[in-house]
């Protein structure tokens, strides 16, 4: 895939060098006071969905709620180094009001004494993309712009950190989330953060449209401060991916589309095998479409895992369908010495 590069290489000697602080620490901060979220970030586009994400991973804490920006129909942004946490809300507010990608970063650089010690990255709803490093930034720092999305980080191991990260979202497909996660994990394996890992968080947006949803955020998920932030937010976004799929089923279901619905319930399992709670669902929606047999095998799976949905089943109105069953009735057998309702 062709795509406009431009790589910052900033090299700044030893007294640059940082030392690793302690998992937990607080982020550290520059001669000014300002958080430094040396990290790698990517901001990206899915053209057919029309999703637009933010992803991060840095040793800072916190550093998906200091870097990540989005709005659904405008824009994402990534702000970090010397984060100037301005450039979010500012930089969306700008794209809003019709400024391209380009305009907002040299409206936002250039009336910030600091911008040295900055690295910005803009896309908007059209997928153009502007990045900026700072000449002041730690090295290794630099980015990546491409098609649709831009790659960015400073205190990296490396160039390669981001050239694998661009490769990775290239090459990924299925949900934005998920295709982002990969550009992480790829920039991770590539050596990611010089001192090491420590959090992380995926933002995804999208347009509300007659989903009845309240809110854009489709996948808004974070870990602050973890040992292994890769694999905890990995989990995180399946579980937002899975709950997505899931939220099709029930609307499915509401209009009636039961073998449909049944499909993406499935989709959902599939992401996060063993979740009790979207097998009883899945048991739920057999039932309504008055298939018996689907019902009581995915509910006696569903108890195997958590006995308590059991009591929950025998007075649920979406098994009335399949109440005269015979296995149905043989599986709520012993109810009452089950403790409880189901979990949360």
């Amino acid at each position: 895939m062709a795509r406009r590069t431009s790589i910052a290489v900033l090299a700044l000697g030893l007294a640059w060098l940082w030392p690793a602080p302690r998992l937990g620490a607080q982020a550290p901060v520059d001669e000014t006071g300002e958080e430094i979220v040396a990290t790698f970030s990517i901001v990206g586009r899915d053209p057919t969905t029309g999703e637009l994400g933010v992803a991060v991973q840095s040793r800072a804490f916190r550093a998906g709620t200091v870097v990540s920006y989005a709005k659904a129909g405008v824009g994402a942004i990534a702000t970090q180094a010397a984060a100037n946490q301005t450039y979010g809300p500012r930089g969306l507010e700008l794209l809003a009001l019709g400024l391209s990608a380009d305009e907002v970063v040299e409206h936002l650089t250039g009336s910030d004494p600091g911008r040295d010690r900055r690295q910005l990255a803009v896309i908007d709803a059209e997928g153009r993309v502007r990045a900026y490093t700072g000449s002041a930034t730690s090295d290794w720092a630099g980015h990546i712009e491409g098609e649709n999305f831009s790659v960015q980080g400073n205190i990296l191991a490396g160039e390669t950190v981001v050239r694998a990260m661009a490769e990775a979202f290239e090459s990924s497909e299925g949900p934005l989330a998920l295709r982002l996660m990969d550009a992480l994990d790829a920039g991770e394996a590539a050596g990611g953060d010089a001192r090491g890992k420590q959090a992380g968080g995926v933002l995804v947006v999208k347009p509300i449209g007659d989903s009845g949803r309240t809110s854009d955020r489709w996948v808004d998920v974070r870990v602050d401060d973890h040992a292994e932030p890769f694999r905890e937010l990995r989990r995180l976004v399946n579980m937002s991916i899975s709950r997505i799929h899931s939220g099709e089923a029930r609307a499915l279901a509401a209009a009636g589309r039961f073998e449909e619905a049944v499909a993406a319930q499935r989709k959902a399992i599939e992401i996060v095998p063993g979740e009790d709670q979207l097998i009883y669902g899945l048991a739920r929606l057999h039932a309504r479409a008055g298939d018996a047999e689907g019902a009581v095998a995915a509910l006696a799976e569903a108890i195997a895992i958590d006995v308590r949905w059991r009591e929950l089943a025998a007075s649920q109105a979406d098994f009335d369908n399949i109440r005269g069953n015979a296995p149905f009735q043989r599986l709520l057998e012993g109810r009452k010495q089950d403790p409880g309702g189901p979990r949360s």
